[in-house]
């Protein structure tokens, strides 16, 4: 038994649904570069016949720039909310609420604190020994 298993967390389920989102992500992240792309190039164009070339290419360097500080301070709360998230979801699990108790009793009762890691070692490892 892995220690996420013991906070909760199911690892296989993460790995399934992570990379399912990474390659969404990845096709996204493409497909947004290539509209990005080519709607400053047709705003380029479109500045381009009014203003000159030098100006219309500031405008359109600016007005992405604009954009991209927007979307990085977006990702950055997002990011925050996240890391909050997960800091409740570990510091709420069970395992996490038992450990400062677990390690006080160890500390004092060392010998019964062998015993018992002992114990679990060997159930561990006759656990695992039978799924080979």
């Amino acid at each position: 038994m892995s220690i996420a298993r013991l906070i909760g967390i199911d690892v296989p389920r993460l790995r399934r649904r992570g990379g399912v989102a990474m390659v969404a992500g990845a096709i996204a992240a493409v497909m947004v570069t290539l509209a990005v792309a080519f709607a400053a190039f047709a705003g380029y164009i479109a500045l381009a016949r009014r203003f000159d070339m030098e100006t219309a290419a500031l405008i359109v360097a600016g007005v992405l720039l604009f954009i991209g500080l927007i979307a990085l301070v977006i990702a950055r709360q997002m990011l925050k909310r996240a890391r909050r998230e997960m800091r409740a979801a570990v510091s709420s699990s069970a395992i996490m609420a038992f450990a400062p108790t677990a390690a006080s009793m160890a500390a004092r009762h060392t010998r019964l604190a062998a015993v018992v890691a002992a114990v679990g070692m060997g159930f561990w490892l006759a656990r695992n020994v039978t799924r080979r």
